[in-house]
């Protein structure tokens, strides 16, 4: 009998699950140590705003501005991502670890560390502790960069069927956060009294590493990932999971070159990679308005909201003309609260509680009850957080016009991170003796 040939979607939704590699996943005390701690730089970036006040979203100069900025960008988004990456590039990718994973996991601590210190540098202006932060921070990022890139760049093996696109967007993400590292090592250095460095266009250089490279690259090649697996979608159309990544890469490289050459075309690349931004925004939110399914399911708001704001920052960003002060902390806010903290709670809200499932069945006893995923975090907290995160988006957009609102903004964001990380942490506190965590005995867990 012949063999029945898939429709086109339904081959594509079958490579995206083949390239799932359970089997490759880390103990789950790795990555839940930098998904655990990350909400909690929420918090300590929304109280610094509240206490500065109008002054974090007058300018991209403020030492306040700086200090909250590096809090959501090292201690929030990065210590999320450098967890997720743990998690999902063996499993996703199908690739082998290559280097030491307890090494990098070995580094939390230092960029927890080394994040606050950095903010207290900014705050306080003391040489000293910027020294301190950028040691502290070196010391972070190293193994985990001995780890991410000889793992993703690994000679005679390749991404599991699926995941090669994905392996590709998680190459130019982890590639713009070292050149990021060094260019901000270098500032760091700078004002802690040693080197002097060409300071305004390498500071530009720095943001759009850490920005458009290391952030939106990841998080539109993990998008490709877990929208269809946890919100129900069909799979993105091969062009988008193809081409955004490395177009929007290639849009950044024009635009770092123009930069540092204080060329006027730069702003043909910023244009390029809005229109590569609004392309993909725009894919991903029809495949998660399709259907009535998923656009009620618990973690589409995040989507939604985090898409819309990706969009409107990459404009402001891109638009021609001179910009007046507020445009660049417009951009900002867009980008950082609406479209990078939304996607990563949301996905918080997901990798987490999968984390915790995966291992639990892995590691029962014959008859043992494993609860649901839906159970671990029921889907309303994720909608209550969600609301409370969109209300502090909205009075932090507010506060860039009407200086009175930053306080607000400041205690919104502060209790959304909030009850983010207590939503994250009352579930592995739950089960952490079924787990494992938290005892040497259990550390690494044992493989089944």
């Amino acid at each position: 009998m012949a063999r029945r040939r898939l429709p086109r979607h339904d081959r594509a939704g079958d490579l995206m699950r083949r390239a799932l590699d359970y089997g490759r996943a880390p103990p789950p005390a790795a990555p839940l140590a930098y998904l655990l701690t990350a909400p909690w730089f929420g918090v300590a970036a929304g109280l610094v705003a509240a206490w500065q006040g109008a002054a974090v979203f007058a300018s991209r100069w403020n030492p306040a501005t700086l200090a909250v900025v590096h809090l959501v960008t090292l201690g929030f988004l990065t210590m999320a991502m450098t967890g997720s990456l743990l998690q999902m590039v063996p499993a996703v990718t199908g690739l082998p670890p290559r280097g030491t994973r307890r090494a990098a996991a070995w580094s939390c601590p230092l960029l927890g560390a080394g994040g606050a210190l950095l903010a207290a540098a900014f705050l306080s202006g003391r040489p000293r502790l910027f020294a301190l932060a950028a040691a502290l921070l070196a010391c972070a990022f190293v193994p985990v960069l001995a780890w991410l890139l000889p793992t993703l760049w690994q000679r005679g093996a390749r991404a599991a069927a699926g995941a090669a696109d994905i392996a590709g967007g998680m190459r130019g993400a982890c590639a713009a956060l070292a050149a990021c590292v060094a260019a901000g090592l270098a500032l760091a250095g700078w004002l802690a009294g040693g080197l002097a460095v060409p300071v305004v266009p390498l500071v530009d250089v720095h943001a759009a590493l850490g920005l458009a490279g290391w952030v939106t690259a990841l998080v539109l090649a993990v998008s490709f990932q877990v929208i269809p697996m946890f919100q129900a979608t069909d799979p993105f159309p091969a062009a988008v999971a193809r081409g955004a990544v490395p177009v929007l890469l290639l849009a950044l490289a024009g635009w770092l070159a123009g930069r540092w050459l204080d060329a006027g075309w730069r702003q043909l690349p910023a244009l390029a990679g809005a229109l590569v931004v609004t392309a993909y925004a725009g894919a991903a939110a029809v495949l998660l308005l399709r259907r009535a399914r998923t656009r009620g399911a618990a973690g589409t708001d995040y989507w939604l909201l985090s898409l819309a704001s990706l969009t409107g920052a990459a404009w402001l960003f891109a638009w021609p003309g001179a910009a007046p002060d507020v445009r660049p902390v417009l951009a900002g806010v867009c980008f950082l609260a609406g479209f990078a903290m939304s996607a990563v709670n949301g996905m918080l809200y997901r990798i987490v509680p999968f984390i915790l499932w995966y291992h639990l069945r892995r590691h029962a006893r014959a008859g043992d009850p494993v609860p649901k995923i839906a159970d671990i975090v029921e889907p309303w907290r994720m909608r209550a957080q969600c609301r409370w995160h969109a209300a502090a988006v909205a009075a932090a957009l507010g506060a860039c016009a009407v200086a009175p609102l930053a306080p607000a903004a400041g205690v919104l964001l502060a209790a959304a991170s909030l009850r983010l990380g207590l939503d994250l942490a009352a579930p592995v506190l739950r089960h952490r003796h079924a787990l494992g965590l938290f005892c040497k005995a259990a550390c690494p867990v044992r493989r089944g």
